[in-house]
């Protein structure tokens, strides 16, 4: 489920993989398309451009509008499935994490895996702060990168953990 703020739609993506937009203001069904890669893992929508990505069980990432019935972009993103996505506010750069164990960071503008990190337990959530902060949420742990946008960093800034408890979301 995602909102798109200036557009006043709702984007949903079910079990059987058909993504919906609803227009919040009146109610009206506005499009549906089917991905036929069954269900959606995560979702997330491009702040600058209003196009929704969405992870699959197959490692691939689709974007898409909802104007053009098929994927905008297809890219396969990862071994596994896709767990977790999130876009940077300017909408240049998408972080992915993967059951692979791999957090890649890409570049939107050409489509190409800028850098990778490799985690022992895969991610199962992940945020982008205003300020470019990577939130990543694995099993009880939080980490916090800076600077890992634009370069490969090579610890995280800031850790937390949460004993006997499950991070859902960061």
């Amino acid at each position: 489920l995602t909102f798109l703020p200036y557009h006043f739609l709702l984007a949903t993506i079910g079990e059987g993989g058909v993504l919906q937009y609803r227009d919040v203001s009146t109610g009206a069904h506005v499009a549906q398309h089917r991905s036929k890669l069954g269900p959606c893992a995560c979702m997330a929508h491009n702040p600058h451009n209003a196009v929704v990505h969405t992870g699959h069980n197959n490692g691939v990432v689709n974007l898409w509008s909802p104007t053009v019935g098929t994927p905008l972009v297809k890219m396969l993103c990862h071994k596994g499935p896709v767990r977790a996505l999130d876009v940077d506010l300017g909408g240049r750069t998408m972080v992915t994490a993967g059951a692979d164990g791999q957090m890649k960071v890409w570049d939107l503008r050409n489509f190409q895996c800028k850098h990778a990190y490799f985690n022992p337990t895969p991610a199962s959530t992940l945020a982008i702060s205003q300020r470019g902060l990577l939130a990543v949420g694995f099993g009880p742990h939080v980490q916090v990168w800076k600077d890992a946008l634009e370069g490969k960093a090579k610890s995280p800034y800031m850790n937390h953990s949460l004993p006997g408890s499950h991070v859902q979301q960061v």
